[in-house]
């Protein structure tokens, strides 16, 4: 074996590891902001609340902690909860966003609430 085969092989050794650290750092990043960990849990709670709706009912939910971190990344407020073909979604980032798949065959409505006392809040209305 010479001398210069040992050298490219740790040089080799080296930069495979700096990579995996690297992407190892910014999924950590990417996962420190806590927007997909809001995401999942709120599109979950979320579908689980509009499977226990009936027609007529209107839920107002507080999403504050939405969103700041819809603000931070950038989103409008009106964008962060979707209802489409029996999903929640929920979107904080623009790259990110989770899906929640719900059963009652109702008509959701989301909206943010418009009144300026409650900047965070969100309606769901149901109808048949």
């Amino acid at each position: 074996m010479k001398r210069g085969e040992i050298l490219i092989e740790n040089i080799i050794f080296i930069l495979l590891n700096v990579a995996f650290l690297t992407i190892l750092v910014l999924f950590l990043l990417q996962q420190g902001n806590g927007a997909v960990l809001l995401e999942n849990s709120y599109a979950k709670e979320i579908a689980l609340l509009i499977d226990s709706a009936r027609p007529n009912t209107v839920i107002h939910l507080n999403l504050n902690d939405l969103k700041e971190v819809a603000d931070g990344n950038g989103i409008p407020f009106a964008d962060v909860v979707k209802i489409e073909n029996n999903y929640v979604v929920v979107k904080l980032s623009e790259k990110g966003g989770y899906r929640y798949h719900f059963f009652n065959e109702i008509e959701v409505n989301p909206h943010p609430d418009v009144n300026p006392d409650y900047g965070g809040d969100y309606i769901l209305t149901f109808s048949k």
